[in-house]
């Protein structure tokens, strides 16, 4: 029997009143249930929506506000109802009515209807104009007639204002997510800038996005040449499983990084790509995993990880990750970028103090006897070089001269440098002739010389009372005599291998005079296989030619004329070697 128009009236209206108090789900549906029997007089009934699927086949079925039957015992053998009717009206939007299900036609293949005596039933779909939410189902097993058109009008009307409130609290429900999402993200994008202590941030971001997702277990993995190793694990098993690496190309989070996209797996075991060997390494048991790649300017230098939701992951879950990434990339990015920097200051720092410090190894001041002339020049490629030059005042009348070249550039040269020069000073004080000191030094040298590297020289001894000068080359450019009175150029040739190559190796001395005029022109072969744009050398007869076409020039003049001929043959092109000059000039 139906209720009048005033009491529908009045039902809906605290139905509206109810509904729309609460924004808890289970209460509303506990107000519509009630207003529901209150109008139909059921036996029983509930209220059926489907729960979020993630990535299930089916989704799962919740149950609110059960009458007349324990919530717990709907799914129960026990408990009998037509589960087809329920997936009917969910599927077609349309209501079932009967008011004798036994007599009635479209119920005599259901075995739950007709084995189990059901008689009135009145099935609503909860819908709204885009979309069935759930239904409403109550029956009387025992009377028929209980249920007629006017019950099926009233729980339409019923079922629209539910659906509505449903849909606003989804809403609702779905702007506080997305809120605290977002809140998450604001807290995990200031962490991750707010220091590039690294390990620590990303562990203490890396937590929030367990707890925001519900994960048991999370780790970010870096590339490392070819493969990927754990930066940070975080969960049940986490120092067992952070010294594993995962081989190039392996694993979803291989995969991951490979193709530069997230993915979302629910059930691992059944995903090709699971790589299952961490696990049986570690008794660590994955089921479900979100991994979303590390990216930085089109690079993967990474992958993010969450292992384990109870309740299996969701497309926000993955959308979530996905953003807590780009920022966790962008961290890790501008922590190696200050890193590297820290280390190239670093770095600078030491070079300028190692070039300092060689420059303490050059002589500051030439030697300035009478009637002579020196000068020099040093200009390494990189902030240090292995070339070097070196004055030895031996007496009033006898000055020692070297100039040298050590294979190789850079930091290595510079020490050997050093080493050569200490050995090389050490030998020939007190000795009776060149040839005997570099000959000792040879054999110290080679004794020493563990790293390949070896070191072209020449050493010439000044007499200024006899004006020669006695010299051995050890493998070096050969330096240059011009005598203008004679318009002559001589070279100093090399006599035997370069010091540091063969210990028992043999040089010869030679000796040259020098007359009024006369230069004597060192250099290194930064100045004499100098390149310009097409890789053309510069060369020793460019070399003779600056001699030969400035005589009158002082030692120091000399050097800068033979440096504008040498850049300028270079033009833009820097030096890709050492260069130094030793100019010596009878005035």
């Amino acid at each position: 029997m139906s209720e009048g128009i005033p009491d529908r009236f009045n039902l809906l209206y605290r139905l509206t009143q109810a509904i729309s108090s609460s924004q808890n789900l289970d209460d509303v549906m506990e107000n519509v249930m009630d207003q529901v029997v209150t109008a139909t007089r059921a036996e029983r009934g509930f209220i059926m929506i489907p729960g979020e699927s993630n990535d299930a086949p089916h989704p799962v079925q919740l149950y609110y506000a059960t009458r007349g039957l324990d919530i717990n015992a709907i799914d129960a053998p026990a408990f009998h109802y037509s589960r087809s009717l329920l997936d009917q009206v969910f599927t077609t939007g349309q209501p079932v009515l009967t008011s004798d299900a036994q007599s009635d036609a479209r119920f005599r293949g259901r075995e739950s209807v007709v084995l189990y005596k059901l008689r009135s039933i009145l099935c609503i779909p909860i819908k709204t104009q885009h979309a069935t939410l759930g239904v409403i189902y109550v029956d009387n097993r025992i009377m028929t007639g209980v249920f007629t058109q006017a019950e099926l009008e009233l729980l339409t009307t019923i079922a629209s204002h539910a659906a509505q409130t449903i849909e606003n609290i989804r809403l609702i429900q779905e702007t506080r997510h997305r809120l605290q999402s977002l809140k998450a993200i604001y807290e995990i994008t200031a962490d991750l800038t707010s220091t590039l202590d690294l390990d620590r941030v990303l562990t203490k971001c890396l937590d929030k996005v367990m707890t925001l997702i519900s994960a048991q277990a999370a780790s970010i993995l870096m590339v490392e040449g070819e493969e990927l190793v754990f930066q940070i694990a975080l969960g049940e098993k986490a120092a067992e499983i952070k010294p594993f690496r995962i081989p190039p190309g392996q694993g979803i989070a291989g995969w991951v990084v490979e193709h530069g996209q997230p993915v979302m797996v629910n059930d691992v075991h059944s995903d090709p790509r699971f790589y299952s060997y961490t696990d049986s390494k570690t008794g660590f048991v994955t089921q479900s995993l979100l991994a979303a790649p590390l990216t930085i300017n089109d690079r993967h230098i990474g992958v993010i990880e969450v292992f384990n939701k109870p309740s299996g992951f969701s497309v926000s879950d993955l959308e979530l990750l996905c953003t807590v990434a780009a920022s966790a990339a962008i961290a890790i990015e501008n922590a190696r970028l200050y890193k590297a920097a820290v280390e190239k200051g670093r770095m600078e720092r030491e070079l300028q103090v190692a070039r300092e410090v060689q420059l303490s190894l050059l002589p500051t001041q030439f030697p300035q006897p009478p009637g002579w002339d020196f000068a020099a020049h040093w200009q390494p490629a990189r902030e240090v070089g292995g070339d070097y030059y070196d004055f030895l005042p031996f007496s009033d009348q006898r000055i020692g001269m070297v100039i040298a070249d050590v294979t190789d550039k850079g930091m290595p040269a510079a020490l050997f440098m050093a080493f050569a020069r200490s050995v090389v000073r050490a030998s020939v004080y007190g000795t009776a002739s060149p040839l005997e000191g570099l000959s000792h030094a040879n054999r110290l040298i080679c004794s020493d010389s563990s790293y390949g590297l070896f070191v072209t020289l020449f050493y010439g001894v000044l007499d200024l009372n006899a004006n020669t000068i006695s010299y051995v080359n050890c493998g070096h450019n050969p330096p240059l005599l011009f005598k203008p009175a004679a318009n002559q150029t001589l070279q100093l040739t090399a006599s035997g291998l370069p010091l540091g190559i063969d210990a028992d190796a043999t040089y010869q001395q030679n000796i040259v005079s020098l007359e009024h005029g006369d230069i004597l022109l060192m250099y290194t072969d930064g100045i004499s296989e100098a390149i310009d744009v097409e890789e053309h050398q510069y060369g020793m007869d460019s070399i003779a030619t600056v001699l030969n076409q400035n005589p009158q020039l002082n030692a120091t003049q000399m050097i800068a004329a033979l440096e504008d001929s040498v850049n300028s043959h270079c033009g833009l092109m820097p030096p890709s070697d050492d260069r130094t000059i030793v100019v010596l000039k009878r005035t």
